[in-house]
């Protein structure tokens, strides 16, 4: 039969050009070369991924954390005005994360002057569980020191290392030349630090650093000494109320009368007080 047979005549067939069969052929031939040489980049890459995050690991890290904790070292010194005892603490927490690199420690610090105070019996020790502690100085990272109201117990603690030419320590030194009203000075000065009433103590000292005192005067310094410390009392209240801490105002209110044997200002804003916490008024922490 001859039908079907100009099927397969290569005459029939399209010829390809050669040009084609070269190039398809290099190709062909050029693919394995091509992926090899892809396979080898990614290995390469690879290695240098892994370089770099040992890199990181091993140089970078470490150094970040030591900024960190350079930043967050703290340290600083507090006060007891219970028994007039000092000590400092530091400790590092990392900023940003959150996270306590090294817990709080606490040293004693040597403090003549206040322990003379307390073996001599010019303040006496208020045995209180646990013991308050008050802010004198902070330092943030390795200089920066804070100063706020946090801080206030310094007002009181500066003095303990004022001295004169010298070289004796100023309050001491009235202390014992004038014993008569040191008795009376040094218990008021011991409660007004144990309320935090620290600001009004630096014209205090100064007040008896410049009085002229002898044993004729002496009651008179001391009335004249007990109204500024009422006085003292009653501005420390009156802040309080205007603030709505009635409550706490009232403590203090009474510490101004009781001081200053009468204070008629103190009475009237006493009972302006009585009558807010009468009527729900009190905003006292």
């Amino acid at each position: 039969m001859k039908f079907g047979i100009g099927l397969y005549n290569s005459r029939s067939m399209p010829r390809v050009d050669p040009k084609i069969n070269t190039f398809l052929d290099a190709s062909f031939r050029c693919c394995p070369a091509s992926v090899f040489a892809m396979a080898s980049k990614n290995k390469q890459n690879g290695r240098v991924f892994v370089i770099v995050t040992l890199l990181a690991t091993v140089v970078v890290i470490p150094i970040t954390l030591m900024i960190l904790a350079a930043i967050g070292e703290k340290s600083g010194v507090e006060f007891s005005p219970d028994d007039f005892t000092m000590r400092s603490f530091d400790y590092c927490r990392l900023p940003y994360i959150n996270w306590t690199h090294r817990g709080i420690e606490y040293k004693n610090l040597p403090n003549s002057s206040a322990q003379i105070l307390i073996d001599d019996g010019w303040v006496g020790v208020n045995v209180r569980t646990p013991k308050r502690w008050h802010l004198v100085s902070e330092s943030k990272g390795q200089s920066t020191f804070r100063m706020s109201a946090d801080c206030d117990a310094r007002f009181l603690t500066n003095y303990f290392d004022f001295t004169d030419s010298n070289g004796d320590n100023l309050i001491m030194k009235w202390t014992n030349d004038h014993q008569k009203p040191a008795k009376a000075f040094w218990p008021l000065i011991a409660e007004m630090a144990r309320d935090r009433l620290y600001l009004p103590i630096p014209d205090l000292m100064e007040f008896v650093l410049d009085y002229q005192i002898n044993d004729t005067l002496t009651e008179k310094f001391v009335a004249e000494l007990e109204q500024k410390v009422g006085d003292a009392w009653f501005e420390a209240a009156r802040s309080d109320q205007l603030k709505g801490n009635h409550q706490r105002a009232l403590t203090r209110f009474d510490n101004a009368i009781r001081i200053s044997g009468t204070h008629p200002q103190a009475e009237q804003a006493k009972a302006e007080s009585e009558s807010a916490v009468d009527r729900g008024e009190d905003q006292s922490p």
